[in-house]
């Protein structure tokens, strides 16, 4: 079981890193942007789902590590 937690932790750490980039991208270069007309619904829904799988990189932090994680270690 902590083998499969391990690999969750790390897709959702990686699902991280690509909102984050996602989000600088809207924040540095929006009119870059041309599917996407309205950038603040774009933006939010990066945010959304960098805070879902950020709240579950920590679950499975503490799933593994049987307690709570305080930070976000990279």
């Amino acid at each position: 079981m902590a083998d499969i937690l391990r690999a969750l932790e790390k897709k959702y750490e990686g699902d991280i890193a690509v909102h984050t980039a996602n989000i600088q991208v809207y924040q540095n270069n929006p009119a870059g942007i041309g599917e996407h007309p309205d950038v603040a619904q774009a933006l939010d829904t990066q945010i959304e789902r960098y805070a879902t799988a950020k709240e579950k990189y920590e679950a499975c932090y503490e799933l593994i590590n049987d307690r709570p994680q305080t930070t976000l270690t990279e």
